[in-house]
């Protein structure tokens, strides 16, 4: 029997400009992937601004507990439930253009989206957070020592907004041997959020052993043109335009 595949979404809403991204990450998807369950994770939105452009069909909204937890929801939730064999967590302002063939990863543990090479930011807070899991000491070597590991396969990379695709066996093994959970009570804020990009970097980089060969999906964030940069505005203005995209698979930036 095949292993399937489904989409998960992470969404905060505090405008109308903002309610258009998780609308059109969703159109985006349909048209490559019609059949496929889509899954929101809605965290601490104004819901004075949500509203859905469509009725969707196999698209479950789950409204979270839990504020302001972000890009850990997606694991959260998809933990709790197996909803699909594998999952593709994203942020709701990522949008597809071209259809990529998740059908070829549905084997493998784990696999960033996009990486980045490993950095010093805010390294006090990530050993804050990285105290309280299992295998402390293991994940606190692996960060500070990674200046030292000439060999590239032993190296990590952070996991960009710390979207992924993941199976759900792989994701239950490194919660429960490294106690993700209790990462929900960790993580309030963006710079802890950002952390978790280097967190599940790690940690992808120590179990997953495709994820040491093949450091992300559509490579180095830092060579994504227009990184960190790129608006809604902009994004629109290319699409309807100037009728081109500067990637096939878009990432905006808006500093929620």
């Amino acid at each position: 029997m095949s292993k399937s595949y489904g989409f998960i979404i992470t969404r905060h809403v505090n405008s109308e400009v903002t309610n258009q991204y998780w609308n059109q990450c969703i159109r985006c998807i349909r048209r490559f992937y019609p059949y496929r369950k889509i899954v929101v994770i809605d965290d601490n939105s104004d819901y004075k601004f949500v509203k859905a452009d469509y009725d969707y069909k196999n698209v479950e909204i789950i409204q979270s507990e839990f504020k302001k937890r972000g890009e850990l929801l997606g694991y959260y939730y998809f933990h709790k439930n197996r909803w699909f064999d594998n999952a593709v967590i994203i942020h709701d302002s990522v949008f597809f253009h071209k259809r990529i063939t998740f059908e070829k990863f549905v084997s493998i543990q784990a696999i960033p989206f996009w990486h980045f090479e490993p950095d010093k930011e805010n390294v006090e807070n990530s050993l804050r957070i990285i105290s309280e899991l299992r295998y402390n000491e293991l994940l606190r070597n692996k960060l500070l020592l990674n200046d030292i590991l000439f060999n590239t396969s032993q190296k990590w990379h952070g996991c960009f907004g710390v979207q992924s695709f993941i199976s759900h066996s792989f994701l239950v093994y490194i919660f429960n041997k490294y106690n993700l959970n209790s990462l929900i009570n960790k993580v309030h804020s963006r710079p802890d959020r950002m952390c978790l990009e280097r967190i599940f970097g790690l940690i992808f980089s120590l179990e997953s052993p495709f994820t040491r060969k093949v450091k992300s999906l559509l490579g180095s964030i830092h060579s994504y043109k227009n990184n960190f940069s790129y608006t809604f505005e902009d994004y629109k203005r290319d699409l309807l335009v100037n009728k081109k995209l500067p990637e096939a698979v878009i990432k905006i930036w808006s500093g929620r």
